[in-house]
């Protein structure tokens, strides 16, 4: 089936989406801690460090930086290769925008209802801490995104669906990226439009069968 791309929000609920979209349809999800895997594979040890810090323009011409982040593009378009594959976090939407098999998603909602969800699905417990976690989250995904992308993350225009989970409950939203998934899969793409014929580094995907066999 079509591939599937979330961005998502802090405290928007894409967790629970995501999880009911990978229960259902069967996909497999490449979140961080999986890419995160797969990068120790290369001996990469600060994807982490890169992936969840405020970056300014000069990360971009920071050798070490740039290697991180072509190694997840690459990481992403081999995920993007496999079949029912849900890719969540940075970049994705990005990396994958010119294929017409992948719906590019982005879950969000105001700041508030988000502090609000975040307490419970963070466990925190302080309103002012939630509130500069999703400060801290934002603030993370924009420089990232900007750095290494030169996108706006909350730019409709980068997606395909955008849900605003405080006013569409998410068993609602996760049906619909769900519907349009399939319906996307209904569709008659020509293959050089479809990420399943990506040209992809045989040892990226090799290691990828492997980190996922090693992950079951």
């Amino acid at each position: 089936m079509a591939i599937i791309t979330i961005s998502r929000e802090l405290g928007s609920g894409g967790g629970l989406i995501t999880q009911m979209i990978v229960n259902t349809l069967n996909y497999r999800q490449a979140d961080k801690e999986l890419i995160g895997k797969i990068m120790l594979k290369y001996g990469v040890l600060t994807f982490h460090e890169v992936y969840d810090s405020v970056h300014t323009l000069w990360s971009r011409l920071d050798s070490r930086d740039k290697q991180v982040v072509n190694l997840l593009n690459e990481t992403i378009k081999a995920f993007a290769k496999r079949d029912n594959t849900l890719i969540i976090g940075r970049g994705g939407f990005v990396v994958l925008k010119d294929y017409q098999n992948v719906l590019n998603v982005l879950l969000r909602a105001p700041f508030e209802y988000r502090v609000r969800n975040a307490m419970q699905t963070e466990q925190i417990n302080d309103i002012l801490e939630a509130e500069k976690a999703v400060r801290q989250s934002d603030e993370v995904r924009q420089s990232f995104l900007q750095t290494f992308y030169n996108v706006d993350p909350n730019d409709a225009r980068g997606f395909n669906l955008v849900i605003d989970t405080s006013r569409v409950p998410l068993n609602m939203a996760g049906r619909w990226i769900m519907e349009g998934a399939k319906a996307i899969d209904a569709r008659s793409i020509k293959p050089e439009l479809s990420s399943l014929q990506a040209e992809v580094d045989p040892v990226l995907l090799k290691t990828i069968e492997e980190v996922l066999a090693e992950t079951k």
